[in-house]
């Protein structure tokens, strides 16, 4: 009879293990690949306050930015850049590993190659259902976490909605010919309602990836194609990975004695995809509300909806801006996008973020807003001649 048991070992999950196994309860974690770090498909860009939350192992940070190169359709360049760093390069799989064995050594048990098919909410208690080498284990806990990452079908299983807007991720490992800075691809052609990029890693070596909503497969295979073209790469070094990306939060991340975190809840940037920092802040939210509960033995749905409350205080603005800003870049075609980019370019857009006072990677709201507001006072207005037939008094 475990306190809590989480299901998936992935960053949110083995974080949220950790700091629920060093307040004393008993954890345990489900995770249905063979290892922690298996099949990743994320670049690892990650913000200098989502490694101080962590505190991560610097041995794991592969590279340094405070640049990025945006390109448009026709391989016409912007250059962002800050003059300290903003962001790190982090080895993702290594740091799925290294979460999981603080989360051990803290006392939360794990139990990998575990399948879980259902989970069943009783009175006192919940089973959690699951496959396990081909054979099917049943587990008791007082409450359980889904942090599978997205696409879980427990969620729906459980009354708690679906996320029916979402895009594909497609990554491989390549080896990169002299790139030091993040590459963006703005174009339709590479990403169908989505970016490319190329970013490089450590050793000559880097991840050339996209997001997209249609034929992943096919687009990535182009984008390797196209880099190889352009003398940016010399070849693919692993097999591709994918994985769905949610744009918008689960309706309800809360029920009698479970809650939803991470991917699984939608908890991600809508603008870039990136789910680490904002699951991380909401495993912390979880822990507290999980520790709240259990000390006054009050697991019940009323009680954990102070955990919807409280991330969407935190996150809601976030999100909404962010799905808006999506949905508007994924209804640009090539043209446009080329008018955008020279717009940003020729109204000293890359000037004004190097200038600013307060950039953060992880919240866009307000560079966006701070941007918008920055090109409203610098494109010049035009005069606006009245038809010829208008009788002037």
């Amino acid at each position: 009879m475990y306190n809590t048991i989480i299901i998936g070992a992935g960053p949110v999950g083995s974080y949220l293990a950790g700091k629920l196994a060093r307040l004393s309860y008993k954890v345990l974690v489900l995770e249905k690949k063979m290892a922690a770090g298996q099949d990743i498909c994320c670049t690892g860009i990650v913000s200098r306050e989502c490694l101080d939350l962590i505190h991560l192992d610097k041995g794991l940070i592969t590279r340094q930015v405070s640049s990025a190169r945006f390109l448009a359709p026709s391989g016409k360049s912007i250059r962002m850049q800050r003059s300290h760093k903003v962001a790190y390069i982090i080895d993702r799989p290594a740091l799925n590993t290294q979460l999981a064995g603080r989360a051990q050594e803290s006392g939360a048990s794990y139990l990998f190659g575990t399948q879980v098919t259902d989970i069943q909410v009783e009175t006192e208690r919940l089973q959690v259902l699951a496959n396990c080498g081909g054979q099917k284990r049943l587990f008791e806990a007082e409450t359980a976490v889904i942090a599978t990452g997205f696409g879980s079908p427990l969620p729906g299983r459980l009354d708690l909605g679906e996320i029916k807007d979402f895009v594909i991720g497609a990554q491989a490992e390549v080896n990169v010919v002299d790139l030091d800075e993040v590459e963006i691809y703005l174009d339709q052609k590479l990403a169908p309602s989505g970016f490319a990029w190329l970013v490089p890693t450590r050793d000559n070596r880097g991840l050339a990836g996209l997001l997209t909503n249609h034929q992943p497969e096919r687009h990535l295979k182009k984008l390797i194609s196209t880099l190889e073209t352009q003398d940016k790469i010399t070849s693919d070094r692993a097999a591709p990975v994918y994985g769905a990306i949610p744009l918008r939060p689960l309706p309800k991340t809360y029920a009698d004695r479970i809650l939803v975190a991470g991917e699984a809840a939608g908890q991600v940037k809508p603008t870039t995809g990136g789910g680490i920092y904002y699951g991380l802040l909401c495993a912390d939210i979880a822990a507290g509300t999980l520790d709240q509960a259990f000390k006054i033995h009050d697991l019940s749905e009323s009680r954990l909806a102070s955990y919807q409350k409280n991330w969407r205080d935190r996150l809601g603005k976030e999100l909404q801006v962010g799905y808006w800003a999506h949905r508007l870049y994924r209804k640009l075609d090539n043209r446009n996008i080329e008018r955008l980019h020279d717009l940003v370019s020729k109204n000293g857009v890359p000037q004004f973020v190097a200038e600013l006072d307060h950039f953060s990677f992880d919240w866009h709201s307000e560079l966006i807003f701070k941007t918008l507001k920055h090109l409203a006072i610098a494109i010049p207005a035009r005069a606006i001649k009245p038809p010829s037939n208008v009788v002037r008094a």
